[in-house]
């Protein structure tokens, strides 16, 4: 058991394809045939960069690894797939990928922007709606249409063991666009090729009959004889003696917690109370057991870890007996069998996978921990709680059996037919297969790759990484999104950056795309003498000369440096920066990649620095130029005074420079001269506040530019015209020093109304926001919002964590509207 990859050929075929291929993999087994041990021993030794992921936090704990929801920060609930789109609280028709995107943090995607691997464990508990969730996210963030956006995928488990689960108000909404609910009927496992490997040999169970039985069982062969040698066990009446250490298995918690109690209250032994060391993040319904766990001498109990320890004296399912407690040190005396095993506490730990900024490597983070005794109560314990252990002598009490596979999970954890004692009686009926799995086994058996194919497969996986090294689309694709942009504002941008763009898309698609695409026919020429690409001494010479060349011809890129793309426009600047980050990722990735592949081809270093190059790019802002206007001395003084001016105004009032007045109205000011109200009106986008509040002051600049005497004005209440009485009266107690709890009691209005005035105020720009809110939060808001684009507060307290309040996002956001920072 200890080294299974040695004793089973079929692990060995799944550990190749796993490192020589990007080939999806699906892993099946009866239980028992060491999946669990594989699993472990790849994430040891592995150079693929991989995570782990499951579809319940128990799962993920024993896994080691996180859950599919919490690592891709999706909702909870049916999830509509990506090819049919839906609309949101706000009205807008999005795609499911979209939604879910711009939820996730830089630091994540940058993590599954990096990904060789994902494994996901228990894969028969995973619904068709949230694998195609899980592809839907993987494309959108890998920009790739390919399935699961590139990544390979290990998805392990046993299809004949707990089902997913589907309320019947979900399964309204899925079904019609779904034949079921199995992770094989969703749309990118329809959609993709992918291989099946069953695992053969079984290492639970050693009575070969029973084997046999149970696979009969699984693959719905069971004849009237087998059933009948099953039911030779069926013993309505048995009492189990206490010292035989029988574990019965039954469906629901409330009948296992009922059975356990009585069992607890009718010894009348001396009890102990063990109270758990609970840090940091580690969710109730992941808890591995009781927070609280009561024992008595003589209780019936199961480990629920492997023992950490060198000793190795337990494992996880193992049967024993309470036999003392050591009140100095906290330990509990078990025996098991004809061994005592001293129990101390254990800790289980809750993780996310985080990239080392310095390294680029992926860790694992620990969110929390939970320290206990490793032991719960085991007189009886749910079926669903028992799939992956192991029990010498059992009582299966399932007959209120409801899940398909669920009388198969309970057989398949005794380790023989001697050990087995059945509460009631086995029918057809009870072990009738699900029809969706059994089309599936017919068709899995297809999927089973011979040696010619496995060969075949690592070859054209290499192919492949060499092609997409010489493949330039998506550059091409991220150049031409940039200058879209400033082509669809070009009244914005300076002549020569639109000449500029007309170049370098031109260079581009016939120095470097168009070369490339007959590069790739040589390639395909000199792949063909010789099919093992990192052994192709002439192709290996072509791809080094390659590498040389369009190393040097993407360089023209760094030209982009120079141009004026930055303005004051927000929504354009935005577009413009989201498109040379990623224009800028796609080149940083493919220089490094040329430049290793440059010394000899090798898939490994390739996929190392491909994968480590998307954690390394960062973007520099300052990249982003600004745009200097052409103006006349006697302009450019007026130019001057009036920016000088709206920094003044800035610092004076705590806000932006932007908050005053956007450069391009100063540009407007400049260019048409204002003298007096009516002509400030027709300056675009310098609206009635701003003309009431800085009217005066802007057209005696202008006067004094033009060499005439200034005429001073009155000055007024600026924000007594702007506000409303009650917002006024509002703004008025805070001026005097009032908090919001004060206000209300003062006005007799709801805490909740006073926050909505002071948003209001805010949004009007007569009230700073960080008089409410600090600025780490202000600045972590302010990425959020900018970046997403989604007003949504909901969305963003679920993105941001519960110590953002409503009040504070929502005030947040109405500085930034305020401001004109976002014009959503």
């Amino acid at each position: 058991m200890d080294n299974v990859s040695s004793y089973n050929t079929n692990l060995e075929l799944v550990r190749f394809y796993v490192e020589n291929t990007d080939r999806n993999i699906f892993l099946t087994g009866k239980a028992g045939t060491g999946k669990t041990t594989f699993l472990r021993d790849l994430a040891a030794t592995t150079f693929k960069r991989m995570v782990i992921l499951a579809p319940t936090g128990v799962a993920a704990i024993n896994a080691g690894g996180m859950t599919i929801h919490s690592f891709f920060q999706m909702p909870f609930g049916p999830q509509i797939p990506d090819d049919v789109r839906v609309i949101d609280s706000a009205d807008v028709v999005i795609p499911f990928a979209s939604r879910n995107i711009k939820k996730i943090r830089k630091q994540k995607m940058k993590l599954i922007r990096s990904l060789d691997l994902i494994v996901i464990d228990e894969i028969s508990m995973v619904r068709s709606d949230l694998l195609d969730a899980v592809d839907s996210v993987l494309r959108g963030l890998r920009h790739s249409d390919k399935p699961f956006g590139g990544v390979q995928m290990l998805m392990i488990g046993d299809i004949h063991q707990l089902a997913p689960v589907a309320k019947q108000e979900e399964w309204e909404l899925l079904k019609p666009y779904y034949k079921s609910v199995y992770f094989f009927d969703s749309h990118v496992l329809q959609k993709s090729s992918y291989i099946s490997v069953e695992l053969d040999h079984v290492y639970r169970q050693a009575d070969k009959d029973f084997v046999d039985l149970l696979n009969k069982v699984r693959d719905n062969r069971l004849d009237s004889t087998g059933l009948a040698m099953l039911n030779k066990c069926y013993r309505p009446d048995f009492k189990p003696d206490e010292e035989d250490g029988y574990v019965t298995l039954m469906t629901h918690n409330s009948q296992v917690d009922d059975f356990n109690e009585d069992k607890m209250a009718s010894l009348d032994t001396k009890k102990k109370i063990f109270h758990a060391d609970i840090n940091g993040n580690f969710p109730e319904n992941s808890y591995p057991t009781k927070d609280v766990l009561v024992l008595k001498v003589n209780a019936q109990v199961m480990f629920v870890k492997n023992d950490p320890s060198v000793e190795k004296a337990y494992y996880n399912g193992k049967i024993g007996k309470v036999m003392d407690f050591d009140d100095d040190n906290g330990t509990v005396m078990v025996r098991c069998k004809d061994e005592i095993v001293k129990v101390t506490p254990v800790k289980w730990e809750n993780v996310e996978y985080v990239v080392n900024e310095k390294t680029g490597e992926i860790e694992e983070n620990v969110l929390g921990s939970f320290q206990q005794i490793p032991l719960k109560l085991a007189w009886a314990i749910t079926i669903h709680k028992s799939q992956g252990l192991t029990f010498d002598k059992l009582v299966i009490d399932a007959s209120r059996a409801f899940a398909h596979g669920q009388i198969y999970v309970a057989l398949s954890r005794c380790t023989s037919l001697e050990g087995l004692v059945l509460r009631s009686k086995l029918t057809s009926r009870t072990l009738t297969p699900d029809y969706n799995i059994s089309s599936f086994l017919c068709d899995m058996e297809k999927k089973n790759p011979d040696e010619n194919q496995m060969q075949s497969d690592k070859e054209r996986y290499e192919y492949s990484m060499l092609i997409e090294l010489f493949d330039f689309k998506e550059l091409d694709e991220r150049l031409a999104k940039l200058f879209n942009v400033v082509f669809e504002n070009k009244n914005i941008f300076d002549r020569k950056v639109i000449e500029k763009g007309f170049e370098l898309k031109s260079v581009i698609y016939n120095n470097v795309v168009t070369v490339a695409q007959r590069f790739k026919k040589q390639i395909d020429v000199m792949v063909a003498q010789q099919s093992d690409v990192e052994n192709n001494a002439v192709l290996q010479g072509r791809i080094i000369k390659g590498c040389e060349y369009f190393k040097k011809s993407i360089a023209v890129l760094e030209d982009i440096r120079t141009l004026a793309l930055d303005t004051e426009n927000v929504a354009v600047n935005n577009d413009i920066q989201e498109a040379l980050v990623a224009l800028s990722e796609v080149v940083f990735v493919k220089n490094r990649c040329l430049d290793i592949a440059g010394k000899g081809f090798d898939v490994k270093d390739y996929l190392r620095v491909r994968n480590k190059a998307h954690v390394d790019f960062v973007f520099n802002k300052k990249d982003l130029k600004r745009q200097e206007l052409k103006m006349s001395k006697e302009d450019r003084l007026l130019y001057n005074t009036l920016m000088d001016w709206r920094k003044e105004k800035a610092d004076d009032n705590n806000v932006t420079q932007v908050q005053i007045l956007p450069k391009k109205v100063i540009e407007e000011i400049v260019r048409n001269k204002p003298v007096n109200r009516s002509d400030l009106k027709r300056i675009a986008k310098l609206g009635l506040t701003k003309i009431k509040k800085f009217g005066a002051e802007i057209i005696n600049m202008v006067l004094s530019s033009q060499g005439f005497d200034v005429v001073e004005d009155k000055k007024k209440d600026i924000d007594s015209d702007i506000l409303t009485d009650t917002e006024n009266k509002t703004k008025e107690l805070f001026d005097r020093g009032l908090t919001i709890e004060d206000v209300s009691r003062e006005r007799g209005i709801s805490k909740t109304t006073v926050e909505n005035h002071i948003c209001k105020i805010i949004q009007k720009g007569c009230m700073d926001v960080r008089s409410f809110v600090t600025d780490d939060k202000i600045e972590l808001m302010k990425e959020y919002f900018v970046e997403c684009r989604d007003p949504s507060l909901s969305a963003a307290r679920d993105v941001l964590g519960e110590e953002y309040s409503y009040f504070e996002l929502k005030a947040v956001l109405s500085a930034l509207r305020a401001g004109k920072i976002i014009d959503y």
